[in-house]
């Protein structure tokens, strides 16, 4: 299966194309292991393949709409 030809399914099926859901589990999956773990932004941006925390500091804010220390805050206190 080409690249190509899996957007144009994914795309077709859900209406966002592979480059939008794959950044999107990305920080499901950063938010996940913050919300239920006791492990740092630095342990989950390595975790999750990314070598500068700057980066993936960045991305967490692009894609989820807040950074990743407000989310933490935000997680901490439900779960409390």
């Amino acid at each position: 299966m080409t690249p190509n030809y899996l957007n144009e399914i994914v795309k077709k099926i859900s209406g966002y194309s592979a480059g939008y859901h794959i950044p999107q589990r990305v920080v499901l999956e950063a938010k996940r292991r913050a919300a239920y773990s006791n492990v740092s932004m630095k342990e989950i941006a390595y975790y999750l393949g990314f070598e500068d925390i700057a980066h993936f500091s960045k991305f967490f804010k692009t894609v989820y709409g807040k950074n990743f220390t407000d989310f933490k805050k935000e997680s901490f206190t439900h779960f409390s």
